[in-house]
């Protein structure tokens, strides 16, 4: 049996936003009976509610759905991410358009591009964008080195060649190549030059709870943290199926898998499929709009930093990646599970970053971080790794009634919004339910193919051998450790 640790290191946007949903249970005990039960109450999950609610408002009668967490509501991924809605604009087209054409890249940057005007289009309607600290704006890749730069440059000049100057993504996109400018812009001392798109920031923790206060009050939803399932059945003669908690079993006509990294423990097929990859963040306190715009930098394919600045009254600076001081031991992120431990070192890298990193940071001294570093001011959390890098969306193969959103590699911000509204639809036809698709997803793309949970895809990549993978990946990471710019980093005792 795979669940989450029951004791994982604390978020920063988990223990700041102080939520009244935080351990909330709609009801004392279990219903019975529901239409819908869908685990995990993260991102996947909480939209995935959401978009049901927001599909029947005109047809009714709404579903009846029950949502069971394992821990306190959004305490997993989407509780402990970076919170950066940051689409890959043009830095995956290489891989993409090699593996699916030209076209197939460009479907899958699209569908990741819909994500900023579909956020905008929901935030408004509902009127929580300040709520959630919505912001949209331009994001940048630093490159920090030659390498960095070849690989950027590259990638971006890949994706004109194939769709032109007048496509609407390469149109979005420009390169900084003057070092002063790319420094000026990017904040980032020592940066050689810099791509620059498209991107948002939100407090994903807060996002999904005001989403999840939306659908409670309409009425149709039992919310129930500290619940997790522990094994789920096959729809039986009379189309239920029943999940067994400690706490009672709860019988529906369908069920979705919002669990991200812990879809095999109920859905064994994914054992092969979905690991877990274990990253770290942490949240330092910094001057009001010290940092103009969220960013990453980058050494080479695997080491970099990412981060945003939160509008006043936080302010801070939250900070992931670290990854030049996590290539020097693999084995601590992936595949790992162990969230409940701070990464050796990353405390004091994170606040040895603004001083060495920024340009303008005052007092050449450490930063002090936004919350005590056990208290929410540093952490770990735990992505999902799919195999092949793409999630899982649909219906389950081979067992009627059950639905999937899972997988998304730690880049679900510009991904799940969108799936979860393609699963809906399916979900609803199984039930037999009238529904009217929300003028909220009128005029966005389609699924991209790489994301469908097919039989044949998961067959397929049953036979993968994981542990190559992952060993080729350590021996990678141990590559980059020997590299100058990941010596003697802070945090890492030196030589």
């Amino acid at each position: 049996m795979v669940l989450p640790n029951c004791n994982p290191t604390k978020s920063f946007w988990i223990e700041e936003a102080n939520s009244a949903l935080r351990d909330f249970r709609s009801s004392e005990n279990l219903p019975k009976e529901t239409d819908v039960i869908i685990i995990g109450s993260g991102y996947a999950g909480a939209t995935t509610a959401y978009w049901l609610n927001k599909y029947t408002e005109k047809d009714g009668p709404k579903p009846q759905m029950v949502m069971l967490e394992a821990r306190d509501i959004c305490g997993s991924a989407t509780g402990r991410n970076g919170g950066q809605l940051r689409p890959h604009a043009y830095s995956r087209y290489p891989p993409w358009a090699e593996r699916f054409g030209p076209d197939g890249a460009m479907e899958l940057i699209n569908h990741e591009m819909a994500h900023l005007s579909a956020f905008e289009d929901l935030l408004t309607e509902e009127e929580i964008a300040e709520e959630v600290c919505f912001r949209l704006g331009e994001t940048f890749d630093a490159a920090m080195s030659d390498e960095a730069w070849v690989r950027l440059k590259g990638a971006y000049e890949a994706m004109k060649k194939d769709h032109g100057e007048n496509n609407e993504v390469v149109k979005s996109c420009r390169l900084i190549e003057d070092v002063e400018v790319a420094e000026d812009f990017t904040q980032m001392k020592a940066c050689l030059g810099a791509v620059v798109h498209p991107a948002g920031q939100v407090w994903p923790y807060k996002f999904v709870h005001a989403l999840l206060r939306i659908v409670l009050k309409a009425g149709n939803l039992n919310l129930q943290s500290h619940t997790p399932a522990e094994s789920v059945s096959e729809r039986d003669e009379s189309g239920w199926i029943t999940v067994k908690t400690a706490r009672g079993d709860v019988r529906a006509k369908s069920v979705v898998h919002a669990t991200n990294r812990w879809a095999s423990h109920l859905l064994p097929e994914f054992n092969n499929l979905i690991f877990g990859n274990r990253a770290t963040l942490a949240s330092v306190k910094a001057p009001e709009g010290f940092i103009k715009h969220t960013g990453a930098q980058h050494w080479d394919s695997l080491v970099n930093n990412y981060h945003l600045q939160l509008p006043p009254p936080f302010n801070s600076i939250i900070i992931g990646g670290a990854r030049a001081l996590l290539v020097h031991s693999p084995q601590e992120c992936s595949p790992n599970d162990d969230e409940h431990r701070q990464f050796d070192g990353a405390p004091e890298f994170f606040q040895s970053w603004p001083e060495s990193d920024v340009v303008g940071w005052s007092g050449n001294q450490p930063a002090e971080l936004a919350r005590d570093v056990d208290e929410g001011g540093c952490w770990s959390g735990i992505e999902s790794s799919s195999i092949d890098a793409f999630p899982f969306i649909g219906r389950v193969p081979n067992r009627e009634g059950h639905f999937v959103a899972a997988g998304f590699s730690g880049h679900g911000m510009p991904r799940i919004l969108l799936s979860t509204a393609h699963i809906t639809p399916l979900i609803l036809d199984s039930l037999g339910v009238k529904y009217t698709p929300p003028s909220l997803v009128a005029t966005y793309p389609p699924l991209p193919k790489p994301f469908h949970a097919t039989a044949d895809r998961i067959s397929r990549l049953q036979t993968v051998d994981s542990a190559a993978l992952f060993e080729k990946k350590a021996k990678d990471c141990l590559e980059s450790a020997k590299k100058p710019f990941c010596s003697n980093v802070a945090g890492r005792p030196r030589p």
